[in-house]
């Protein structure tokens, strides 16, 4: 077996022998004795193999049962679906578990012979592993494995160094939006009723992008799509509800303020941050990927500065536009 395979996050570290395998000419009768004969992890599935190990197909225990003692597997047996490399990370097989709704993945090595299979317990033990180590990820807390799932444990050196990178550029990044309101003071001075919505205007943006990226992330985990078709949906998606909730604010600001103005400028750039904020929910995923970086950590406090500065220079930009348009 390759030596990645032996890590303990790839397909061929979860492995089990002991299932049940045949030859494509053995009889039903001779497999059934030997199910009663032997334990096994798994009996859900006879894997056969042929001479060189290869597997060649798969007999339910069902069929096996009601088949007639002198039939043969090659007669009995279905093709074979979501048989995973031993050196494939253990998130991708179960990933072709759910994609081929497999209670059990079969696994080769990279001369594909047959090693065992990676049972239905294991494969919820993986997804609940992934989603832990995803879910801290998406808080901006760096690790892989069962260094980050063993968080807790850590000493405080490594909690510091797990949770701080994120955040160092999550703080660079909100210095920018602090230097973005700085530049339109004078027109917070002028309309100090701009200032009354501007944690809101993050919020929206925050709060959309956070469900678009959620979703982007996972859907590419476990799902095949065009990239760039799942974008321009989002962006529809966003315009419509930042439309909806643009009216509703743009009304509730103008009776706050007692200012047509500031709700046109409200509702205006809500739609149009939180349009733009569906776009780099998806794209901060894919460039993050592209240099290499984990894409769970889009999510984090580095993509959520970056929302709220966007949102700020949005809003502040069509505050000069509106209001120079008056004067």
């Amino acid at each position: 077996m390759a030596e990645n395979a032996n890590s303990s996050e790839t397909a061929g570290s979860l492995v089990t022998t002991l299932v049940p395998t045949a030859l494509e000419n053995d009889k039903a009768r001779d497999i059934m004795e030997r199910l009663s004969k032997e334990k096994w992890d798994s009996i859900g599935l006879t894997y056969v193999l042929s001479e060189a190990k290869e597997l060649v197909g798969v007999i339910p225990i069902k069929k096996l049962v009601a088949a007639p003692g002198d039939i043969i597997c090659k007669d009995l047996m279905t093709s074979p679906v979501g048989q995973v490399l031993d050196s494939v990370d253990q998130e991708s097989a179960a990933i072709s578990a759910i994609g081929n709704d497999l209670k059990s993945v079969p696994v080769k090595d990279k001369d594909g012979k047959f090693l065992g299979v990676i049972t239905a317990d294991k494969v919820i033990d993986i997804l609940h592993q992934e989603h832990l180590e995803d879910f801290l990820r998406s808080s901006g807390i760096s690790g892989k494995g069962d260094r980050i799932l063993d968080f807790l444990h850590l000493n405080l050196f490594e909690i510091i160094k797990a949770r701080l990178p994120w955040l160092i550029v999550g703080l660079g990044v909100g210095i920018g939006a602090s230097v973005v309101v700085s530049r339109f003071e004078d027109t917070l001075h002028k309309y100090t009723a701009l200032a009354f919505f501007i944690s809101m205007m993050a919020y929206m943006s925050d709060a959309i992008g956070t469900q678009s990226e959620t979703i982007f992330i996972r859907s590419q985990a476990l799902l095949k799509f065009n990239v760039y078709t799942y974008v321009i949906r989002e962006f529809v998606i966003g315009s419509v509800i930042g439309a909806i909730l643009g009216v509703l604010s743009g009304i509730a600001a103008f009776i706050i303020s007692g200012k047509m103005e500031i709700g046109i400028i409200l509702g205006v750039s809500l739609f149009l941050s939180m349009s733009f904020a569906t776009v780099l929910a998806c794209l901060t995923p894919i460039v993050l990927k592209g240099l290499g970086k984990d894409p769970a950590v889009g999510s984090g406090p580095f993509t959520t500065a970056i929302q709220d500065m966007v949102s700020l220079l949005i809003y502040f930009s069509v505050a000069m536009i509106v209001l120079g348009s008056l004067h």
